[in-house]
């Protein structure tokens, strides 16, 4: 019976093992890379090459390197304990926020945004149609608006006075109009009305208006065609904003809010008394807002929207504005980092900005404060390497070229007898010549010898490189000529601080790979660069 139960299991282990293919996959993946200790898979490397390259980084042998020290610096970073610095915990917060309020705003309202065919109809139809032609009277005055009215009885009267009006300004015509463009206030009488009414006079802010609809057209699908892009962008912001409100409103219901629209009202872009300041005005859930905090979000508006204006009625239509304002965003900022996205659809790209940034911090904290270059050593690589701050000699040219030898021999003949060469080049090429500068180094070796011999003034004799035949003219020289230390020592120094970091950073690598325990996987390393296409 024993013999018969040690066969079963045998033979039952033989069997996992056959059916998987490998007895490493019932207790885990293979590791791609072990760094003391801890494995690093395919998946690890994959997510960590999706965040580090960038369409010039190539995938190569050596790139695993890469990530063995990215995994190394991060890895010391945290042991020194740099992941409880708070400037670390607050740059991981702002970027968790601002990812987070992403993926948020994708998931209710992005996402929900459906540019289906029948509904941007509807939508068109809504606020796009019907279409008027129009031609209006305006006046700001309302006895001459109604004595107008009293006037017109038909689209021939109103055509009548719109002709005398016109040159005194009175008049205009203004094309073809849809609802969504035109002024609430009118827009129902002025698309309610048929062709060739007269409507008003109708009041629109301080201007009264006599309308004639000369045509009108409803929706048809030429136009929707036409304008198909307008209306989508429309809808888009359309539900955008739809959908936002509704989120809001939700959010409003799950973590409640409170707003003390007493003293809010209070309020103004003046100095707030000490009592008041630090007054509770706003609640959202736990968050909590100070007289003080949301007076300076009304200034800050103020400088945007009121421009100067001082009237009650404008500062108190901010007031609510600031106030909406704050509780959307503190409701929806609250949400995202409620929904812990980096534990989801942020996770890998979290995992990766962790790390990354504690290389960062690191390389501030540890690194870099051992950087030091002195004034001397600027001066010294200046002088050594004066060439490199060295204008070279350059000249200003004027050039006709041509690949006909008969042309050239007749251009040269005519500057010969005198005429100015900017006449003859406008002759014969259609920009003429045009005055450049050319580093003397940079020209072909028959115009470089040519020039060299030159004048300022002078016009050379036709001078021949392979199927080309050139005529310059040398407007002027410029020698060679040395930025002076003073103009080119903080890009030096700025140059050999990166140069002394990228060596202090790759010693410091140096070093931690002598302390640690690297095991690559050479055999999965090989999969991994045939499945992302690595080159050599």
């Amino acid at each position: 019976m024993l013999l018969m139960f040690r066969c079963f299991v045998f033979a039952l282990v033989f069997l996992f093992v056959s059916e998987a293919g490998f007895c490493f996959s019932l207790f885990g993946k293979k590791y791609l890379v072990k760094i003391n200790g801890v494995e690093y898979t395919d998946r690890d490397f994959k997510r960590w090459w999706s965040n580090w390259k960038d369409k010039n980084t190539q995938l190569t042998n050596s790139t695993i390197q890469d990530f063995i020290d990215w995994i190394l610096l991060s890895d010391e970073a945290k042991a020194l304990g740099l992941d409880e610095e708070p400037s670390y915990k607050r740059k991981l917060l702002i970027f968790l926020k601002v990812r987070s309020l992403l993926q948020l705003r994708y998931d209710e309202v992005g996402k929900k945004i459906k540019m289906d065919k029948d509904e941007l109809w509807k939508f068109y139809r809504e606020r796009y149609t019907p279409r008027v032609k129009i031609k209006v009277l305006f006046t700001d005055n309302e006895t001459e608006a109604k004595r107008w009215a009293s006037q017109v009885k038909d689209e021939e009267s109103f055509i009548s006075l719109y002709k005398k009006l016109l040159p005194k300004g009175k008049a205009r015509d203004m094309g073809w109009r849809r609802p969504v463009n035109t002024p609430s206030d009118i827009r129902k009488k002025v698309f309610g009305a048929d062709k060739g009414d007269v409507v008003g006079p109708l009041k629109h802010g301080k201007t009264w208006l006599l309308i004639l609809v000369e045509d009108k057209k409803g929706a048809d699908e030429e136009d929707f065609k036409r304008i198909h892009s307008i209306v989508a962008e429309a809808y888009r912001r359309h539900m955008d904003a739809l959908l936002t409100s509704q989120l809001v409103k939700r959010l409003e219901d799950k973590y409640g809010t409170e707003v003390n629209w007493k003293l809010i009202n209070t309020i103004g872009l003046g100095e707030l008394p000490e009592d008041v300041k630090n007054k509770v005005v706003i609640k959202v859930g736990d968050i909590k807002v100070t007289a003080e905090q949301f007076q300076q979000f009304l200034k800050k508006e103020a400088k945007l929207r009121l421009r100067g204006k001082k009237d009650a009625e404008a500062l108190n239509a901010l007031r609510k504005r600031v106030v909406n304002g704050i509780i959307s965003q503190t409701l929806i900022d609250k949400e995202a980092l409620a929904r812990h996205y980096e534990k989801g659809p942020l996770k890998d790209v979290y995992w990766f900005y962790k790390r990354n940034r504690l290389i960062h911090e690191l390389e501030a904290k540890i690194i870099m404060p051992r950087v030091s270059v002195s004034d001397e050593e600027v001066k010294r690589y200046y002088e050594e390497h004066i060439k490199d701050f060295t204008k070279p000699e350059r000249v200003e040219l004027a050039v006709i070229q041509t690949q006909d030898e008969k042309l050239i021999d007749s251009i040269r003949k005519r500057l010969s007898k005198g005429e100015d060469f900017f006449e003859v080049a406008r002759d014969v090429m259609f920009h003429g010549a045009v005055p450049r500068k050319f580093a003397v180094d940079k020209l072909v070796p028959p115009v470089k010898e040519a020039v060299k011999r030159m004048s300022p003034g002078e016009v050379s004799n036709i001078i021949r490189y392979k199927n080309w035949f050139f005529i310059v003219k040398l407007i002027k020289h410029y020698p060679e000529e040395v930025h002076p230390f003073d103009e080119v020592k903080a890009s030096i120094k700025k140059s050999l601080e990166k140069r002394k970091f990228e060596s202090l950073k790759k010693e410091y690598i140096q070093e931690l790979r002598k302390r640690a325990d690297i095991k690559l996987n050479e055999k999965e390393w090989k999969k991994v660069l045939a499945e992302l296409g690595g080159g050599k």
